[in-house]
């Protein structure tokens, strides 16, 4: 039973199918995978388009150290995938795990495009900026003797002093605070002959 995606496919006028193909492809491998997809009435059938060697290829993880080759075409006739890839192994007298056939709409399309889009960005020559002088677009604008230097430290030193001023002028006036008069501790018992004190001891004794 068809998916609802399936018969949305199948019921456009056009269909743009992607095959990709694990496995080593002859001249006559090809004439003859171009002569099966004219049984679909294929309005355009892409040059094959072959991707370097990899170690896991993408859509094929049963897959080692292969060259993907990758086939569009353009069909008036609804494509069943399945059958497709089916009919073109036998044909191509391969495995079907070697065979990927998919509408170029499905999102899993989409998402390799993307994903090789960013591979081929990240392996693109990348200029140096250690080492460099500053562009002028990266150019900040500020001089260098505002950020060091005498007179940075002049100005700083001087801003300082403003702001220590304008503090003080804000704070209010504390009055000034004198040492108050303390009075002198009265003495220890028998430590000054002038007071009339005199220690419980010395009374003992002369009894």
């Amino acid at each position: 039973m068809l998916t609802l995606r399936e018969y949305i496919e199948q019921i456009q006028t056009k269909h743009e199918i992607r095959v990709k193909f694990a496995c080593e492809l002859t001249d006559e491998c090809i004439d003859k995978i171009e002569t099966h997809l004219e049984k679909y009435d294929a309005e355009s059938i892409s040059t094959p388009e072959t991707l370097i060697m990899q170690k896991r290829p993408m859509d094929f993880p049963n897959v080692e150290n292969a060259e993907v080759t990758i086939i569009d075409f353009v069909a008036n006739l609804p494509v069943s995938v399945d059958k497709l890839r089916v009919d073109l192994a036998k044909m191509l007298r391969c495995s079907e795990g070697h065979i990927v056939v998919r509408n170029k709409k499905d999102p899993r399309e989409t998402q390799d495009a993307a994903i090789v889009k960013s591979l081929e960005d990240s392996e693109k020559e990348v200029t140096p900026k250690l080492g460099t002088d500053y562009t002028d677009d990266e150019a900040s604008g500020v001089k260098q003797e505002e950020l060091a230097g005498n007179e940075f430290n002049t100005s700083l030193l001087k801003q300082l002093k403003e702001l220590s001023d304008e503090r003080k002028k804000r704070l209010p006036e504390q009055p000034k605070i004198e040492d108050p008069d303390v009075p002198a501790s009265q003495p220890e018992i028998g430590d000054s002959s002038s007071t009339n004190k005199s220690s419980p001891l010395t009374k003992t004794r002369k009894k």
